[in-house]
């Protein structure tokens, strides 16, 4: 019995793949196949779609071009007589005179010919003869500064005795976000928030834990859902924002505390985030009341 790789399959003992016409069919009705609308027959019958599918086949095979017929007996080209060219005898005249040189070289000397120029010299020794004459050395006229550099720079580096000079402490990068950044922080936005909101009275300020406040004024918000929305989208978007690095405070993020107003609070880089620490607080009062 042959092994299982070599078995028949279904689709190996039939004659032709029993799906073909179904799928001739699916593809005659499908976007951007109108030409094989006409490949199909009018009465479909059993086997009515691979017969004509086969015949159309045959049409083609009869479309095709013939070959041409060969030209020659012989193939592409005809057999012609080889006649030499004149020039050869002027080749031939050549090829004699260079052999008659090179003979009466060969009497004279076995070597080949040297011209005296050709022979190597050092840019010391004499190019015209002289075999034992040398150039004397002279000195430059200008002093030699590469090498003067060279030890003044030694000499600096020896003085180094405990590496590169690293000045102590840490100092804020010259663009970093501080304090003394406050005054235009609130003018900044100050005047983005008066262009979007023009009928709406409204100030900024800093707080007592140096967080930015807007507070508005509660009786004149007219949409305080858009209002709502209006912050959260300038809080993560906008250029101010995002410029100097301010955050919303989340616990005092739309807040009432009663006094007529709004209030919106945003936490500058310099200011540490004290919703972390009431996460931890809030996590070790659960702790205690659960022992």
């Amino acid at each position: 019995m042959p092994p299982r790789y070599m078995r028949p399959t279904f689709s190996s003992i039939l004659p032709e793949y029993a799906n073909s016409e179904a799928d001739q069919i699916r593809k005659a009705f499908g976007t951007g196949n109108y030409s094989n609308i006409q490949k199909i027959p009018v009465r479909l019958q059993n086997n009515a779609v691979n017969q004509a599918r086969f015949e159309k086949m045959n049409e083609n095979r009869l479309l095709q071009p013939k070959t041409g017929k060969i030209a020659t007996k012989n193939g592409l080209f005809n057999k012609f007589e080889y006649i030499p060219s004149r020039f050869n005898l002027t080749n031939g005249q050549a090829h004699m005179e260079r052999l008659r040189s090179e003979a009466k070289r060969t009497e004279i000397s076995g070597q080949n010919f040297v011209s005296g120029s050709a022979a190597v010299r050092l840019k010391h020794e004499d190019a015209f003869g002289a075999t034992n004459f040398r150039y004397p050395h002279m000195q430059e006229p200008y002093p030699n500064l590469q090498q003067e550099k060279k030890h003044k720079r030694y000499l600096e580096e020896k003085k180094i005795l405990h590496g590169a000079f690293v000045p102590c402490g840490q100092r804020p990068p010259v663009d970093a976000v501080t304090r003394k950044l406050m005054p235009q922080i609130i003018h900044e936005m100050h005047e983005v928030i008066a262009a979007d909101w023009q009928d709406l009275a409204f100030f900024i300020s800093p707080a007592k834990d140096e967080n930015i406040v807007v507070r508005f004024n509660e009786v004149a918000i007219e949409c305080e859902n858009g209002l709502v929305a209006y912050m959260n989208v300038f809080c993560k978007t906008n250029r101010v924002t995002s410029k100097y690095g301010l955050h919303k405070v989340a616990e005092d993020w739309n807040a009432k505390p009663g006094d007529g107003g709004l209030y919106f609070a945003f936490r500058p880089p310099w200011v540490k985030n004290r919703s972390k620490d009431l996460i931890v607080f809030v996590s070790r009062d659960n702790q205690q009341e659960s022992l």
